[in-house]
């Protein structure tokens, strides 16, 4: 059974859709609720088994600073007796090894997975999109692991892929116009053609926040499901919904 470790986090498009705040800062630091999108798919990859994850994005630095230990920060919040929020930043932290790749031109995911090409090297890795979170009682990364060791093909699912590392033969030969993100479709057809893809439908809850209205849906439906604040939340929409009639 081949062991799947490694996974690249594609992140370098200008999320334009979610301007201005995209503008200044990596969409992975938006945040569900007080919890970045990042962490949240560092969960969903750490639960399934990979140790190794290579992040490509335009803005890494604060990406950076999140990820770091601040013993500093620590030590105030000791002081100030908020061992809630030591907890939350204990929490934030991975002990797998992540690498940062900087990529300033929107070229195409598929362009961010050829970037990252010498991280994985010679062994199979999982690609997922920044703007999706999935819930499931299975992470969503684990079921295409599972599905790739069942049939050892390359595996798409929707915002959530594994690749075998032979796919860089065809990557790289593909074109890579600026600002359009094309070149997976090639890729994929191209897979078909050899019978080396399979496609999975992933089980549970998928999650869009890569546009406004997406992230409030996406907000509003774990804001319900949060455990601190969901009951009080729930009668604020209430409220708000009968105001509005």
């Amino acid at each position: 059974m081949t062991e799947v470790t490694k996974a690249i986090i594609v992140a370098a498009g200008l999320g334009s859709r979610m301007y201005p705040f995209t503008k200044v800062d990596s969409k992975l630091l938006i945040p569900i609720i007080n919890k970045p999108i990042i962490e949240y798919l560092i969960e969903e990859l750490s639960s399934s088994g990979i140790k190794e994850i290579v992040i490509v994005s335009n803005h890494l630095d604060k990406v950076k600073e999140l990820l770091e230990k601040d013993e500093r920060l620590e030590n105030l919040l000791k002081k100030l007796k908020k061992n809630k929020s030591i907890e939350r930043l204990h929490h934030a932290e991975y002990k797998g090894k992540i690498d940062l790749i900087r990529q300033n031109k929107p070229m195409g995911w598929m362009h961010e997975v050829l970037h990252a090409k010498e991280y994985v090297k010679d062994a199979p890795f999982l690609v997922c999109f920044s703007d999706v979170i999935y819930t499931s009682e299975i992470p969503a990364a684990k079921q295409i692991i599972t599905k790739f060791q069942e049939t050892n093909k390359n595996i798409r699912a929707s915002a959530r892929f594994l690749f075998k590392p032979d796919v860089f033969q065809i990557v790289e030969k593909e074109q890579y116009p600026l600002g359009e993100d094309v070149a997976d479709l090639d890729v994929f057809d191209k897979l078909r053609e050899r019978n080396e893809l399979q496609d999975l439908t992933l089980q549970g809850g998928f999650h869009h926040v890569g546009d406004p209205l997406s992230y409030l849906k996406t907000q509003t439906i774990f804001g319900l499901d949060d455990p601190e604040i969901g009951r009080e939340y729930k009668e604020f929409l209430k409220e708000q919904l009968k105001e509005k009639e």
